[in-house]
């Protein structure tokens, strides 16, 4: 027989960099099932470099998750499913789309979830408001491929072995990362491998090469505040960090990390830095570039700087300013942009 509990929250470990709390429902035994997520509203004061201003608002990141969890010899199985109101954005709707389907026992993750360079720098990051350009400069910051159809993952205490869908269609093997993540004192890093099979660009044909990337993610807490920051290169890299040697990956292209019928290499980096003022108010710092190096020279950065205020122990309310060089998604042009949001989370 179900026992409905009384509500209670618990710090959920499942999503990297948010923290998300969870409402426990039903307990059976050892198996809990439990439901979380945020409701978030925001507006985006929008004044690009070429072209009117304008104002936008949405509730679309809102999302929501479900999860069980069972202990099954000693060791615990979990159970993931979340969504959020993305599902058509480019062409105007809110439709609920799958972010993350997944199950975790022991030490193995399988599913559709994050990917492994995202492991790689998230905790290392600072914290940001925008949507779709978290992680701008790093190896992880494309908001098209963050979650592959089927991730595996392998974590034993600091090392993580991760194979995942491909993102080349042509691809003969998964997408390969592996990461090594530790602590010294009050500085935290994460070193990664990234090994994938790319095309090189030639029309009609279905030539490829293997891409080597690697990156580097670092936080040093420094009081009331701390230090941000990450760097990675390599070649065939463009389809996760969100720049391709034709510029920004607006769409999936084959010439996205290739030019010539050759893969290019590429390199970015962030830094950031985080200031708790007091225990409700907290602000972030942050820059982040990439730069190709292909016939163009294409360079584009993003700039950011916000404050978040914890109005109620679930609610937080925030503005954040951003500059970016170029535009990185059709919704995300180049030019300034100011966000007020409001996000409560349960």
């Amino acid at each position: 027989m179900h026992n409905l509990q009384k509500v209670s929250f618990a710090v959920a470990t499942l999503v990297v960099c948010t923290n998300v709390q969870a409402i426990d429902l039903i307990t059976e035994g050892d198996t809990t099932l439990s439901i979380g997520g945020y409701v978030k509203a925001e507006g985006r004061f929008i004044s690009p470099d070429n072209g009117d201003s304008e104002f936008e608002g949405n509730m679309r990141e809102t999302r929501i998750n479900v999860k069980t969890t069972k202990t099954i010899d000693d060791k615990k199985l979990t159970g993931f499913i979340e969504g959020d109101f993305y599902g058509d954005y480019a062409t105007g709707g809110s439709n609920l789309r799958l972010r993350h389907a997944f199950l975790q026992y022991d030490k193995f993750t399988v599913g559709k979830t994050w990917n492994g360079q995202f492991f790689a720098v998230a905790p290392r990051l600072t914290e940001q408001l925008d949507f779709w350009g978290t992680g701008f400069g790093t190896i992880a910051g494309s908001g098209l491929y963050v979650r592959p159809d089927l991730t595996v993952h392998y974590a034993n205490k600091g090392l993580r072995v991760t194979a995942q869908d491909p993102v080349y269609d042509d691809a003969n093997v998964p997408d390969m990362v592996v990461s090594y993540s530790d602590d010294i004192a009050n500085l935290g890093y994460t070193f990664a491998v990234t090994g994938r099979e790319a095309g090189t660009g030639i029309e009609n044909s279905s030539d490829s090469d293997i891409g080597i990337g690697a990156s580097l993610a670092g936080k040093l807490t420094l009081g009331n505040g701390s230090l941000h920051g990450s760097v990675y290169t390599g070649e065939g890299m463009g389809v996760y960090s969100g720049v391709c040697t034709t510029g920004a990956l607006t769409g999936f292209s084959v010439n996205c990390d290739a030019e010539d019928g050759e893969l290019v290499s590429q390199t970015g980096f962030s830094v950031g830095y985080r200031h708790n003022f007091t225990p409700k108010l907290r602000g972030n710092m942050r820059y982040g570039e990439v730069t190709v190096n292909n016939d163009a020279d294409t360079s584009i950065d993003i700039k950011s700087a916000n404050l978040i205020y914890k109005y109620l122990p679930d609610l937080d309310v925030g503005i954040e300013w951003r500059d970016r060089s170029e535009t990185t998604l059709p919704w995300r042009v180049q030019g300034q942009e100011v966000e007020v949001m409001a996000q409560y989370r349960f």
